[in-house]
């Protein structure tokens, strides 16, 4: 008997990492990741420079809570948009330059609708950012490896918030009948 429950357990564990998984590599929609990933065959080589532990993304996102991640996001995809603008002019490739225009579209989008306004309340974050010299080579490697991981945490985050908005107005539809 407590052997099934524990490989009914088990299974359960696998059945929900394997969900994860699989939610977390689909909310990169799949023309943007072909475009992302020959982007990274067009600029990335063997680059040692990307995995020398300071990321120019991800740092940040480690230890933001959730409401100021949504914030946090905005500014990192505003980021994400000077880093291709500069990436597009410097390009003498059209193909590249229009995948390029083709993964800031997406970006925009995503801003646009989930993450607007900015607030003071991360200004050491943002001047951080902002900082960033779109102009060097290595940052905007490293950015465009980090992307799909960015781009997915983004699409979290917005799922959580249509969640959490969904669960207030039930809360306030159930008081009113009350």
């Amino acid at each position: 008997m407590i052997a099934h429950h524990m490989m009914a357990l088990f299974w359960g564990v696998c059945l929900v990492t394997l969900g994860q998984m699989t939610y977390g590599e689909a909310s990169v929609p799949e023309n943007l990741d072909k475009s992302i990933d020959e982007l990274k065959v067009y600029y990335i080589k063997d680059d040692r420079e990307l995995h020398n532990a300071h990321p120019v993304f991800l740092r940040f996102l480690k230890d933001i809570k959730e409401p100021e991640q949504n914030l946090l996001m905005s500014i990192i995809m505003d980021t994400y948009s000077r880093i291709f603008t500069q990436m597009e002019k410097d390009s003498q490739d059209e193909a590249t330059k229009e995948k390029l225009a083709h993964v800031q579209e997406h970006l925009e989008k995503l801003q646009e609708n989930y993450f607007p306004g900015k607030s003071a309340e991360l200004k050491k974050y943002a001047e951080t950012l902002w900082a960033i010299k779109e102009d060097d080579p290595v940052v905007q490697r490293k950015a465009l490896f980090e992307l799909k991981r960015v781009y997915r945490e983004a699409t979290q985050l917005k799922n959580l918030k249509n969640k959490e908005r969904r669960r207030r107005q039930a809360r306030i539809t159930i008081k009113q009948k009350s």
